[in-house]
């Protein structure tokens, strides 16, 4: 029998027929390795690590590029793939290196920078790329301590997700270690103390590269504010039942936020481009920080400061009294807070209350110094020229308002007004007390009326006649003519024309500059004492208060302190122009490092004609003006007002006094670098 035939349509229907169903999902990649391995990839199939602790331009960019450009690339890169990604991402470091490898082959396209041969390593979890990196560039030194330290508590932070729990730093220092990270863990401690602290309140000087040495000092700077504010607290909730008259600063350091008032007080010190502290002013503006808000006196504080970093210092050799000792001045000052010391006067006033008895405040002291002679009605003195004249006892004048002859005293023993027997010396000091009080209180009287000018006449003829009104007619100076004074209300009324908008300084901040002042040989203005005597305008404000148009304080004729201030009053301009002025900003970028405080950038888009002025004007004092802009001498016309129909370029009065403020501040600063230049 023979086997039957298949055809060739049997056979095509049998390669037609469907296969058997896929049960198994369908994919359009192979799955990562599973272990390390080579592996040639393209540009287009890697990506940089997106966590990368570096946020700063690599300052070496260019010189790596010239290598790989010229040689290649000589070291492999180490990549990783995450699970659920489609490309493979830079793992260990390789991130600018990657970046100069996609601008070769877009300016040359050169294949061999496109294809690249890889080191391939499994995922292990982002705190292992985050440490791989953190390794990777910090042992190059590529890495400032702000970046290390946002890297360390980003891994930090990951550690504490993995495991469900707070971490100490010991034991982050450990797991950094096994995951191929070694670092000191003091380090660690003070990044993360910066993190908490430093980073919220001094972003633009930690940015800018700021270094440990300028960290480690402001951290003991803030511990020990802090200290001296927790043992204010714990000095006045120990003694809550007896406040005494310190209730106001009991309140104020116990319900008050130490972190908040270190905040504002720090973050006015925060500039662009700076990467060191004057700290001389830190030091200054912390003392003024805690006077204000404890009520402490500059003088303890100062001595607490010098023993808390003395001890500091010798912290192995300081003794346990040497540490007791270093908050006896402030332990001291808050006492007496809590109960002023009665001010005396010497010899005391006798008591003129009924009974004549004398007690407390006003009772006279038992003796008298062992100086003192003894009263005419007692024993005889020792030595005629050695006795009192009353008639010795003179003044200003030239006359004595004592009696030529005093009264003789009672009978050894009798009471009198005092209260017992007094003396004639003690009755001549008393009366001589009595009439510097009533000649002090006139002096007083004479200082609060304001001189006013002499009208009419020529001033360089009034001067060259009797050298300015100091001479009288005979040639002899006139120390105690009186010159016209003003009423209380006509000062009041000079002062509020003279006010654009109150500055309310507090009374701590102005005991610290007039300290500031003394300490460099000067005189402190305040706007009330220097009316008609400087060039005083008050106009008050968030930002760049005005007190004075001319006066620059010594401590403040710096280039960098110069540049800030400028930069203040830029910030002001700008934001009424509607402008932005920072240190990142694109049109107006705050500076204190080079040049005159700020920089120009073109205004994009369509600019409004506040701003167009306000750029034009900044950058006229700048000596870069824009062509296209408005650049002839009217621009300054319509700032002012003298010209012009539209009001809404017209400067306010506040911010018109800055820009006077602003040029004086300028050509101080070109004082300074020419002078920093001659040197």
């Amino acid at each position: 029998m023979s086997k039957p035939s298949v055809t060739p349509d049997q056979i095509t229907a049998k390669l037609n027929q469907p296969g058997p169903t896929l049960r198994s999902q369908p994919t359009d990649r192979l799955p990562a390795p599973t272990r390390e391995q080579a592996m040639s990839l393209t540009l287009d199939q890697l990506r940089p690590y997106d966590r990368n602790p570096r946020t700063h331009h690599n300052p070496k960019f260019d010189e790596i590029k010239a290598s790989i450009k010229a040689v290649g690339l000589k070291q492999k890169l180490t990549v990783t793939q995450r699970p659920g990604d489609d490309r493979y991402m830079i793992s260990d470091g390789g991130n600018t290196r990657l970046t100069i490898l996609n601008e070769l082959y877009q300016e040359t396209g050169d294949q061999s920078f496109y294809h690249q041969d890889c080191h391939f390593i499994p995922w292990q979890g982002e705190i292992n790329v985050l440490a791989g990196h953190l390794a990777e560039n910090d042992n190059r030194g590529q890495l400032s301590w702000i970046e290390r330290a946002r890297g360390i508590f980003e891994a930090k932070r990951m550690i504490e997700e993995d495991a469900g729990e707070t971490i100490s730093q010991r034991e982050l220092t450990k797991r950094l270690r096994v995951l191929g990270y070694t670092i000191n863990h003091g380090h660690v401690s003070r990044m993360l103390y910066t993190i908490e602290h430093f980073l919220p309140t001094l972003p633009l000087s930690l940015d800018a590269g700021m270094g440990r040495p300028q960290i480690e000092k402001l951290i003991s700077y803030r511990q020990f504010c802090d200290e001296c504010w927790t043992r204010c607290a714990d000095y006045w909730i120990e003694h809550a039942d007896d406040l005494g008259e310190g209730e106001h600063w009991a309140n104020n350091v116990v319900d008050g936020d130490f972190a908040l008032a270190w905040h504002e007080e720090m973050a006015q010190l925060d500039h662009e481009g700076q990467t060191e502290f004057r700290w001389n002013i830190v030091e200054d503006r912390l003392k003024g920080m805690l006077n204000e808000h404890t009520g402490l006196h500059f003088n303890p504080i100062d001595m607490a400061w010098k023993n808390w970093f003395t001890v500091r210092k010798y912290a192995r050799a300081a003794t346990d009294e040497e540490r007791a000792d270093i908050w006896t001045t402030v332990d001291s000052e808050l006492e007496r807070l809590r109960h002023p010391q009665e001010r005396h006067l010497y010899p005391p006033k006798p008591d003129t209350s009924p009974g004549g008895s004398s007690s407390g405040k006003s009772s006279a002291p038992s003796s008298l110094p062992s100086t003192a002679k003894t009263s005419r009605s007692g024993s005889e003195p020792t030595g005629d020229d050695d006795e009192l004249d009353p008639n010795d006892l003179t003044f200003g004048d030239g006359q004595s308002d004592l009696d030529p002859a005093p009264e003789p005293s009672p009978a050894r023993g009798v009471p009198d007004a005092g209260g017992v027997g007094e003396s004639v010396a003690m009755k001549q000091m008393r009366a001589q007390l009595e009439q510097l009080e009533q000649r002090n209180a006139e002096l007083e009287a004479q200082t609060q009326r304001t001189p006013v000018a002499p009208q009419g006449g020529s001033f360089d003829d009034d001067w060259n006649d009797n050298a300015g009104g100091l001479l009288d007619t005979d040639g002899l100076l006139q120390e105690h003519r009186l010159q016209p004074t003003r009423s209380a209300e006509e000062q009041a009324t000079i002062a509020a024309d003279l006010t654009l908008s109150p500055h309310h300084e507090t009374e701590g901040h102005r005991q610290l500059r007039h300290w500031q002042a003394k300490e460099h040989g000067e005189e402190a203005i305040d706007f009330e004492a220097a009316a008609l005597k400087s060039v005083p305008l008050q106009d008050g404000g968030r930002v760049a208060p005005i007190t004075d148009l001319w006066h620059v304080p010594t401590w403040r004729r710096n280039a960098q302190d110069l540049r800030m201030q400028i930069g203040e009053v830029v910030q002001v301009l700008a934001s009424w122009a509607g402008v932005e002025a920072s240190g990142s900003s694109e049109v107006i970028r705050l500076n204190a490092r080079d040049g005159i405080g700020y920089e120009l950038g073109p205004l994009e888009g369509a600019p409004s004609r506040r701003a167009q002025l306000v750029w034009q004007l900044l950058a006229g004092l700048e000596g870069n003006i824009d062509p296209v802009m408005p650049s002839d001498i009217s621009l300054l016309g319509e700032l002012v007002g003298s010209h012009g129909d539209d009001t809404e370029v017209r400067l306010p009065d506040g911010l018109f006094v800055r820009v006077f403020w602003l040029t004086r501040l300028i050509r101080v600063l070109r004082d300074v670098l020419n002078a920093e230049g001659d040197s």
